[in-house]
């Protein structure tokens, strides 16, 4: 068999069990037992090799079972996983809901008083939100557990929040603002420029949906870590009637647009950061997507979600897309904003 291959194997079995099994939460004391049977059978060399391989397979198959067998079993807390992804479906309350079914997995915070449902940040296991307070607009930092932190910075416009790499960015007057810890770098944004989305990489480089001065349909501009002006972009010009939402997978870039200037299709297409086209995405039937009204998201296993402002949500799997369910509570409350992947 050829060695490519088989590691391509190997890593699509790995992605299809983690998609599977990684809700389930496994008996503290389960890797300690498994790892004390391999020893002994290393021990023992009347025992055939592939029986540690077996004893992996038999814990593989218990969690599998247990994921059928026990659907409604809920986690005392709220965790990143590749099936799930985060919403406001009530004023104050950020909750996790599983990308399938559309039930809320649990409550990462309920008492986020002022938040905004609309927007919504992450960068790995941190949730960012935008509050209303009497001192003004601030940032609300909350953590698995529910525990949160008010951000000791002044904000502007805050309605294009990104976070990614330890940074958060957002738009504020004629520059785009980008936070690490209470360090602050401006990028210099010529007069006249729109920006309709932004989204920061995990190495610290920042793509922006914006259309310069004198150009009606917008673009993405990469910028490297550390840019204090649009000098020295990367454009990456997408088919179509342009980008209206753009997120980092990995290095790449994937951009939201319309194939047609009419509504009813959308698509994911992806790119590289010297802006040379990866994928053109596969087309979907999808209302109007408006800059602002729709969020992409991208999770560790390389999937999409394009969800909107109450107009439908999509899974974008490769060549497979998927409506999936609205964002709603136990309570029937569904989510005004767009949600979004934990990052």
């Amino acid at each position: 068999m050829n060695d490519s291959n088989g590691t391509r194997d190997v890593d699509l079995v790995r992605a299809q069990l983690h998609r599977l099994v990684d809700d389930v939460e496994p008996k503290p004391d389960a890797l300690p037992k498994m790892l004390a049977s391999a020893r002994r059978r290393q021990k023992s060399p009347r025992r055939p090799w592939f029986a540690a391989i077996g004893l992996v397979a038999a814990a593989a198959v218990a969690l599998l079972v247990a994921v059928l067998v026990l659907p409604g079993q809920q986690t005392t807390q709220v965790s990143a996983h590749p099936n799930s992804y985060l919403a406001a479906p009530e004023p104050g309350v950020i909750a996790s809901f599983d990308i399938f079914s559309g039930r809320q997995n649990g409550v990462l915070s309920d008492d986020v008083t002022g938040a905004h449902p609309a927007v919504l940040a992450t960068d790995r296991n941190r949730v960012l939100a935008l509050t209303s307070t009497a001192d003004g607009e601030r940032l609300v930092e909350v953590v698995p557990g529910g525990e949160q932190r008010v951000l000791p910075v002044r904000i502007g416009d805050a309605r294009l929040l990104t976070a990614g790499g330890g940074k958060i960015a957002y738009r504020d007057g004629d520059a785009v603002v980008v936070l690490r810890g209470e360090q602050q770098q401006r990028i210099a944004l010529p007069a006249g420029t729109r920006v309709d989305d932004l989204a920061l990489s995990d190495d610290g480089r920042l793509a922006l949906v914006a259309a310069e001065p004198g150009r009606d349909q917008a673009g993405v501009l990469v910028l490297a870590p550390g840019a204090t002006s649009l000098d020295g972009r990367v454009e990456v010009v997408p088919d179509g009637c342009g980008p209206v939402a753009v997120t980092w997978t990995g290095r790449d870039i994937a951009a939201l647009e319309s194939p047609t200037c009419d509504a009813g299709q959308a698509r994911v297409a992806t790119f590289d950061a010297n802006g040379r086209k990866l994928g053109a995405g596969v087309p979907f039937h999808a209302p109007e997507l408006a800059a602002g009204a729709a969020r992409l998201s991208a999770d560790p296993l390389g999937r999409f979600l394009v969800s909107t402002s109450g107009h439908g949500q999509w899974l974008v799997d490769g060549s497979e897309v998927r409506p999936i369910p609205p964002a709603c509570s136990a309570d029937g409350v569904c989510a005004d904003g767009p949600g979004t992947f934990w990052s």
